[in-house]
C-alpha cells in the first residue's frame, strides 16, 4: 500500500509544484509602472540656441495614449490609469515641487503584463502649455517598455516653446515684402525648407515654424523592479519605477 502510494503521490507532488512555480512567474509578469515627468524651472533660459543645429526625429505612427491633453485641457489615456496619491514616487514628485526648483508635468502609473520577450508600442504623451496655431504643446513624444532579461524603457520626449519673434525693422519689411520664403525660413532649421535637407535618415526640419526646440530627453534604460530610475535632460527628468505584483496586488 504505502509502494502504492509513493509511485502516485509522487508525481501529483511534483506536477503542483511545478504548477505553484508557473503561478509564481506568471504573477511576476505584472508590474504596476509608474512615471514621473518634471521640469527644472529656469532651466531654458539659455539652452534652445544651443540646440539649432538639433533636429528631432519625425514623429512615429502612435495608436495609443500613455498621457495626451486635450484642447480642453483634459487628460486621455488608453490605460487605466493610477491616481498620483497611491504611486510609491508619490513622495518623489511632492519633494520636487517642494523644492521650488521644479514642476511635476506627470505623475502616474498603470499596471501591466510585461512576459519574457514583450515587444512594447510606443505610447504618446503630450501635455504643458499649447504653443502654436497647430494645438502642439510643450513636451511631446512617447515612451516605450519591452522586456527581453531586464525590462527597458525607451523615452523620445521633445521640448518645445514659442518662437522666438525678432524685432522688425523696416529694411527687413521691404525685405520680406520682396522675398518672404527665404526670409522668415532660410536659416531656421526647424522651419520648412530650412537647414541643411541632408541628414539622417528619418531625421527632418519642424513642420510648424511657431515654435522652436528647446531640448529633448532621447534615452534607453534597462531597469530593474523595485528600483527608481532618473533618465534625464537639460530641462527634463524622468523617474520609472516597476512594482512587480501578484495576483491580489494587480487586482487592487
Amino acid at each position: 500500500m504505502q509502494d502504492f502510494q509513493t509511485r502516485w503521490l509522487a508525481p501529483l507532488a511534483l506536477a503542483m509544484a511545478l504548477f505553484s512555480i508557473a503561478g509564481n512567474a506568471a504573477a511576476a509578469d505584472k508590474y504596476r509602472a509608474e512615471l514621473v515627468l518634471f521640469e527644472r524651472l529656469g532651466a531654458t533660459d539659455n539652452i534652445a540656441e544651443q540646440m539649432q543645429t538639433r533636429r528631432p526625429e519625425t514623429p512615429r505612427d502612435i495608436t495609443r495614449n500613455l498621457w495626451t491633453v486635450s484642447p480642453g485641457g483634459q487628460v486621455m489615456s488608453d490605460l487605466n490609469l493610477v491616481s498620483r496619491n497611491n504611486l510609491y514616487l508619490s513622495s518623489a514628485a511632492n519633494r520636487l515641487e517642494s523644492s521650488g526648483r521644479y514642476r511635476v508635468l506627470m505623475a502616474t502609473g498603470w499596471v501591466q503584463s510585461f512576459p519574457p520577450d514583450y515587444n512594447g508600442e510606443p505610447m504618446r504623451i503630450s501635455l504643458g502649455d499649447v504653443i502654436d496655431s497647430a494645438g502642439d504643446r510643450e513636451v511631446e513624444g512617447y515612451i516605450d517598455i519591452d522586456r527581453v532579461r531586464y525590462l527597458h524603457v525607451t523615452a523620445k520626449l521633445n521640448q518645445w516653446r514659442k518662437a522666438s519673434q525678432p524685432e522688425a525693422t523696416s529694411d527687413a519689411m521691404d525685405s520680406r515684402e520682396t522675398a518672404p520664403a527665404a526670409q522668415d525660413m532660410g536659416n531656421n532649421p526647424y522651419m520648412p525648407g530650412g537647414g541643411d535637407a541632408s541628414g539622417p535618415q528619418g531625421l527632418n526640419g519642424d513642420a510648424h515654424p511657431d515654435r522652436e526646440l528647446v531640448t529633448w530627453l532621447h534615452q534607453t534604460r534597462r531597469m530593474r523592479s523595485e528600483e527608481i530610475h532618473y533618465l534625464d535632460s537639460p530641462t527634463l527628468g524622468l523617474l520609472v519605477y516597476f512594482q512587480p505584483l501578484d495576483d491580489q496586488g494587480a487586482s487592487q
